[in-house]
This record gives C-alpha cells, sequence and structure tokens, in this order.
C-alpha cells in the first residue's frame, strides 16, 4: 500500500465569494500552499512553466495580517506581471511576523492556459490560521 498524499488544501463553500482552507507541517508549508489554492481558481497551477523567480519579503503586525499580506502578494504578482507562483523557498517567522525568501512560477497566457475565476482580492471575512495537529488556514476571496 502506497503512501496517502497529505491534503494541501480544500475548497470551502460561501454564498458571495470563493474560499479554500490550507493546510500544513510547517507554516512555509500552509503558506506555500495556500498561495497555491488561491492561483488554483484561476488556472490550472501544474500548466504553469517554472521559469520566473521572485524575491519577498513580507513584515505584518500578526499572524492573520501576514496571511493576507501574503496572498495579496501573490495576487499582485498576477495582476502586475501575469505570474502564477507554484515552487516556494520561504521562511515564516511566527513570532516577529514576516516572510523572507523566494518564489518560483511563470507566465499566464490565457491563450495557452485555462482561465477560471477572477480573484479580486483576498479579505479577512471568516479568515483563520491556527495550529492543532497541523497548521490550518481559512480564507475568503472576493471575486
Amino acid at each position: 500500500m502506497g503512501r496517502r498524499e497529505k491534503i494541501k488544501y480544500t475548497y470551502i463553500e460561501h454564498p458571495a465569494d470563493v474560499g479554500f482552507e490550507a493546510y500544513g507541517d510547517t507554516l512555509e508549508e500552509l503558506f506555500a500552499n495556500a498561495a497555491i489554492a488561491v492561483y488554483s481558481f484561476m488556472t490550472d497551477v501544474d500548466e504553469i512553466a517554472d521559469e520566473e523567480e521572485r524575491a519577498v519579503a513580507i513584515q505584518s503586525e500578526d499572524l492573520l495580517s501576514l496571511m493576507f499580506d501574503w496572498l495579496d502578494e501573490m495576487l499582485f504578482l498576477f495582476e502586475s506581471e501575469s505570474l502564477v507562483m507554484k515552487h516556494f523557498a520561504i521562511t515564516v517567522n511566527e513570532s516577529e511576523f514576516n516572510i523572507r525568501g523566494t518564489c518560483r512560477g511563470g507566465k499566464f497566457d490565457p491563450a495557452k492556459h485555462e482561465s477560471g475565476i477572477i480573484v479580486k482580492a483576498v479579505t479577512y471575512n471568516m479568515m483563520e490560521v491556527k495550529k492543532n495537529e497541523v497548521w490550518h488556514a481559512r480564507v475568503v476571496l472576493d471575486v
């Protein structure tokens, strides 16, 4: 019997917007999986090339704000450069509420890639970041 693949994220129901719950054994894995969940609403992340790299440095006032700011930065990369990031070499500092590192991904081309939902913004509605057995985040996105 093979090793069961870990669940990275699941979609959640929301009456007006879209949402997801992301999971990770570490905060780094949680934040990476949350970014992939956001991009997965917009396109098939697996079809995006892995040829662009960007540095990230985010400072926030608490863990919820860090998740918000992180996902907002991922949306900014999509909106400003059509980038879909899919590999993350980041460090999340839980006590200082910052993220440092690099993201790798590629350009979204609507002529080549599947187009999904247009995500307008991250929201604080129903947002949570907590640790039980694993790290868990719930995020609702404005569409």
